[in-house]
């Protein structure tokens, strides 16, 4: 599928020739750098075109004052194009010790250089904060995230959408003035409103809160749920989405965690129906470390790297499947995907995915309606290091590997629909296939955990099966209309 306006890469792709030189020697040693990612995160064989670049969480450029020095001095034009080269674009980054003068470098960096200008706004609570500010209703009760105390829970009918946009629009102006076009804005909101940790309870014991809600909202937390979903995906489109709009018309806009869901297909097999206009849908698919202790208990064997493998390949799978597969005509999905995401530093469970396994995944997650990536992949500096540069930059890499890949099949990638939504049921043998369909052509890729290939059957056509070998390394077949499967 193309994208309406999301930059070029030529000046950068030429720039990015001369400043490579020879090729780096692999041996050296990996730090936070440019030169480190360059090294390790490999060229692109196929142009991006029209598509979205990846988008990275981490990369190694400052964020503050001194990104005007490196603008001045050429040094940040020729980290673009090395990055640019890789199928990888830094964002303009506000949050964290950002600074105006250092997003407006960073912009107009992109922007000369004929190359997407996407922006980051990394606050959790953009809504909660600017919606309910001057809300004068709450209901009381403790709070699951914060050790069960107790809390002023906004009545969320109450929300403010003016009050939110006015901040999402004053945060962008300044790129607005400065002539610098965005071609995506993306959020990372995770806070108010949901109905999750104590809400539910704080709104439905609140006398005040009580008849703010249409009649029944309140009687279970199904309703309930699904009532704030609605109001959410309202808040999301008309504070953050038409903000971006006005100002950037044929920009893009995401939020972190964002997803569809359906009756028949529940995202996650959980929640509750749920559509989203004018947002890029960006499923969060992290190799979680918090997600092990829950699935292997007391009970369970030890967990091992083997298992952590298979196990997140299935949860990562199922999260993407079951939000693509209710994504409407037109819409673009971005996941958020991780390869290791260490928040439970237990090291009994301090287990990511291998490289060969989340590369794997990452081929299914193009095949399922995948239009671009938001590879979160940590690295920044901290103590303790759990997530290396190497890892980082490796994570990177096993995305723009698989995209590369795809690429050599671009037609069935842009214009291709996906066959397969379905997800196995965990096990050592876990077998799966996904698939594009163009015209009288599929394009299917197979995968097994077992030792051995195993036989995977599948109807590409009506009335036509074809019967495809799944080795462990995983394999990719042509299938045509009325002739035998062709391994690629």
């Amino acid at each position: 599928m193309a994208f309406p306006m999301v930059g070029r890469f030529g000046t950068l792709l030429l720039l990015a020739v001369s400043v490579l030189g020879a090729e780096p020697q692999p041996a050296q040693e990996t730090k936070w750098d440019i030169e480190s990612l360059a090294r390790i995160v490999r060229p692109m064989r196929n142009p991006l075109g029209a598509r979205l670049p990846l988008l990275l969480w981490n990369f190694p450029l400052p964020r503050d004052d001194s990104l005007a020095k490196l603008r001045d001095s050429g040094e940040l034009r020729k980290a673009l194009a090395l990055m640019s080269q890789r199928g990888v674009l830094p964002t303009v980054e506000m949050g964290w010790e950002w600074t105006p003068a250092g997003a407006l470098a960073m912009g107009r960096t992109l922007q000369d250089a004929g190359a997407a200008v996407n922006i980051l706004i990394p606050q959790a609570d953009m809504l909660e904060a600017t919606v309910y500010k001057d809300c004068t209703v709450w209901g009381e009760g403790p709070d699951a995230t914060r050790r069960n105390e107790k809390r002023k829970w906004p009545c969320l009918p109450l929300a403010n959408p003016r009050a939110g946009a006015e901040e999402v629009r004053k945060r962008l102006m300044p790129f607005k003035e400065a002539g610098i076009a965005a071609a995506g804005v993306w959020f990372d909101d995770e806070c108010l409103p949901h109905p999750w940790n104590g809400c539910y309870e704080s709104q439905r014991d609140s006398a005040l809160c009580k008849p703010h809600y249409p009649a029944g909202v309140l009687d279970n937390f199904g309703r309930f749920n699904e009532y704030v979903y609605a109001l959410r995906s309202k808040l999301l489109a008309e504070v953050l989405a038409d903000p971006v709009c006005g100002l950037f018309p044929k920009a893009l806009a995401g939020n972190y965690g964002e997803f569809v869901s359906s009756k028949e297909i529940p995202f996650e097999g959980l929640r509750p129906p749920r559509a989203l206009d004018k947002l890029v849908l960006m499923p969060a698919a992290y190799a979680n470390t918090v997600d092990l202790p829950r699935h292997f208990k007391k009970d369970n064997e030890p967990v091992t790297q083997e298992r952590a493998d298979r196990f997140y390949f299935r949860s990562l799978l199922f999260t993407v499947s079951t939000c693509n597969a209710n994504k409407r005509t037109g819409q673009l999905s971005m996941p958020y995907l991780s390869r290791y995401c260490p928040d439970n530093p237990d090291p009994r469970f301090l287990f990511g995915m291998t490289s060969p396994v989340f590369r794997e995944l990452a081929r299914h997650v193009w095949m399922r309606g995948a239009d671009g990536v938001y590879v979160f992949n940590l690295g920044y500096p901290t103590k303790p290091q759990l997530v290396t540069p190497a890892a980082s930059f490796e994570s990177i890499e096993d995305i723009r590997a698989a995209l590369d890949e795809w690429l050599d099949q671009r037609e069935f990638l842009e214009k291709g629909q996906p066959l397969n939504f379905a997800v196995p049921e965990l096990s050592a043998e876990m077998t799966v296939w996904s698939g594009l369909r163009l015209g009288e052509r599929c394009l299917i890729r197979v995968f097994t955990f077992a030792a051995q290939p195993a036989a995977v059957e599948i109807e590409a056509f009506p009335d036509q099966k074809a019967k495809l070998e799944a080795p462990p390394q995983g394999a990719t077949y042509l299938v045509a209309k009325g002739e035998a499967p062709k391994r690629l």
